[in-house]
């Protein structure tokens, strides 16, 4: 409709401004888990892949479904020396589904982050709706065991993501360093939407600031 304005065809598009937010579903609000909270998470006897997921989570950041559709084609550990990192930029194997345009970034690993050996395909095998999100089967899996560790009706998979901030806030990391590395770029300029985003070295060195020592569940 707004190729058919801008052609002449039509003098305005009905829809335009249109605001449909009052009528879809509100988000559950959740809260960041606490210190202790994360010392007991972490010690539950987790299976292999549901403990990396959420030691994935609790040290980047990411969505639950962008960590779970995670494949090895996307991570990299040879284009910056030290540095491990995943991306969630479309690659030449594969094209990635995001939620925005600032979710599509290249996010790095902190160094007390273990992972299994580099092999192809998914890291995860949650399964998939049919827009291509795992979120939903991560959440039945994952939630009824944190409720019984973390008996909170607003602490679900979804905290990590604040917590993450948390942390990030905690270690004095820049409100934009950690806006980027999870995807909350709005307040990016033109100059960086342009030229590529911030450097991975700068989000490598803030994040190597932060404490993650709770993964170990002590």
């Amino acid at each position: 409709l707004k190729y058919c304005v801008q052609r002449d065809y039509i003098q305005l598009n009905p829809f335009h401004n249109l605001d449909l937010k009052s009528f879809s579903q509100k988000p559950k609000e959740t809260y960041p888990f606490e210190l202790s909270e994360l010392r007991a998470i972490f010690a539950h006897d987790w299976n292999v892949q549901d403990r990396l997921l959420l030691s994935i989570l609790a040290t980047t950041g990411m969505r639950p479904s962008e960590a779970g559709n995670l494949t090895w084609e996307r991570f990299n550990d040879t284009e910056h020396v030290g540095i491990r990192y995943f991306t969630t930029k479309h690659t030449a194997f594969e094209k990635v589904r995001v939620k925005n345009r600032g979710s599509a970034r290249d996010i790095p690993l902190h160094p007390s982050l273990k992972l299994p050996p580099t092999a192809k395909g998914r890291l995860f095998d949650y399964e998939q709706d049919e827009d291509g999100r795992c979120s939903t089967d991560i959440a039945h899996k994952l939630n009824p065991i944190l409720k019984t560790l973390v008996p909170h009706p607003y602490k679900t998979v979804r905290s990590f993501r604040k917590t993450f901030k948390q942390i990030m806030r905690k270690a004095k990391v820049s409100e934009e360093v950690h806006d980027f590395m999870t995807g909350h770029r709005q307040g990016d300029s033109a100059s960086r939407k342009n030229y590529g985003g911030m450097d991975i070295e700068v989000m490598f060195e803030a994040l190597s600031t932060c404490d993650f020592s709770f993964l170990s569940g002590e």
